[in-house]
């Protein structure tokens, strides 16, 4: 097969990497991929995996001229099918190739909401079961695609070695947490729930932060954390910024905070992990918590805040032996559900399906999807700012 891979950006995030590991590993089965997408802060990993890259002038919204360069693209490279992340991808592949060529379409949609204005009668995947079941009441054809992990590359190493990176002790238990420091899915502010709770604690306990990340409440986080250090006369939250390669961060954690496919890359490592969502979610990975993730995904809605942080990530502070349990728990879960080999084999299925079945150009489903799309165009116009949806990207 002859696939292009289009990211919806190159910033770093969830979608994207797993949009270019996964295009590496159907490209090690034996496939012809290219990626279709703009500079940015995730060129290293495009370069390290060695998929070949056309580039994209802009990550912008829909535009004519990105339809037409689209196009042009598709017939060059003799492209079978489209495998499209996100809305904007999506409907350039839609009103360009298929639209003029009917090359089949794949949409992903790793977001937690899923735009109405995306075309029905295309294949789309999503990550989780039960926004699949919720789909299915309007879409044609829905399936499941889990974040991967690369858990060949996300791997415990040399411990050790990464606590000296930050200089941890041999005591210090070490809570890490690995995302982008907004309020998109309330990232930021639940972060500033565990800043504080653990501030509290590190008083009676010998218990650290790593946090691990960029955004624009990075300064807020910086601020608070130099409040909780100036405390305790010491080092109690390490803030380190975005940094390309994680890995050592997850490696010196004791205990990972986190959502999506950063908190799968903990249970890759073998930490034990605490799942954060919006509205004051938290909850503690267990055998007996599993089942809600499965279906629901690694997030959560609602729940009171640092009343239920605490008690939480204490049960796992206080306890090694717990601590040991969980993440070999955790591990186990990674390498089956969660193995990007896995996943790669079962993306290699759907595009073969994809191919043998594919839809034609339906034009009642288009002309919907314009109106659609019109209309969202339209109130970006008038409300520039960012509209709590998909269309702009958030992803756990």
């Amino acid at each position: 097969m002859r696939i292009l891979v289009i990211p919806h950006q190159m910033s770093m995030g969830g979608s994207q990497i797993n949009a270019i590991e996964l295009a590496a590993k159907v490209r090690d089965m034996g496939h012809h991929v290219v990626l279709y997408a703009p500079h940015g802060v995730l060129d290293p990993l495009v370069d390290e995996v060695g998929v070949p890259r056309i580039v994209k002038r802009t990550d912008a919204d829909l535009s004519p001229g990105s339809v037409r360069r689209l196009v042009d693209i598709v017939r060059r490279e003799r492209i079978d099918l489209i495998h499209a992340y996100e809305w904007g991808p999506s409907l350039e592949a839609t009103f360009g190739p298929h639209l003029r060529f009917g090359v089949p379409v794949l949409m992903t949609v790793l977001s937690m909401v899923v735009d109405d204005f995306l075309p029905r009668h295309l294949p789309m995947t999503l990550s989780t079961r039960e926004m699949v079941d919720q789909r299915r009441a309007v879409h044609e054809r829905v399936l499941l695609t889990e974040p991967p992990i690369d858990t060949d590359l996300n791997t415990a190493g040399d411990r050790a070695a990464a606590r000296a990176v930050f200089g941890f002790e041999d005591d210090e238990i070490v809570v890490t947490t690995v995302c982008r420091l907004t309020s998109d899915l309330e990232k930021l502010e639940g972060t500033l729930v565990a800043l504080d709770v653990l501030g509290r604690l590190a008083h009676d306990r010998r218990v650290t932060m790593v946090i691990v990340g960029d955004g624009t409440g990075l300064d807020e986080v910086r601020r608070r954390a130099d409040i909780v250090n100036a405390d305790h006369g010491r080092t109690v939250i390490h803030v380190t910024g975005q940094l390309l390669d994680p890995r050592p961060a997850y490696d010196a954690a004791d205990v990972m905070i986190g959502m999506g496919s950063s908190a799968l890359k903990g249970l890759a490592f073998g930490k034990p992990l605490v799942v954060q969502g919006e509205g004051g979610y938290w909850k503690l990975l267990t055998p007996d918590t599993v089942d809600e993730f499965l279906y629901a995904g690694w997030f959560g809605r609602g729940g009171r805040g640092a009343a239920d942080f605490e008690p939480e990530i204490v049960r796992v502070l206080d306890d090694r032996a717990l601590r040991t349990e969980l993440g070999v728990y955790g591990l186990e879960l990674a390498r089956r559900r969660y193995s990007l080999t896995v996943l790669a084999s079962a993306l290699e299925s759907m595009y073969e399906d994809v191919l043998s079945s594919a839809p034609g150009r339906e034009p009642r489903a288009l002309a919907r999807s314009a109106r659609e799309v019109a209309k969202f165009l339209a109130y970006r116009v008038v409300h520039p700012s960012p509209v709590a949806s998909s269309a702009d990207g958030r992803t756990a």
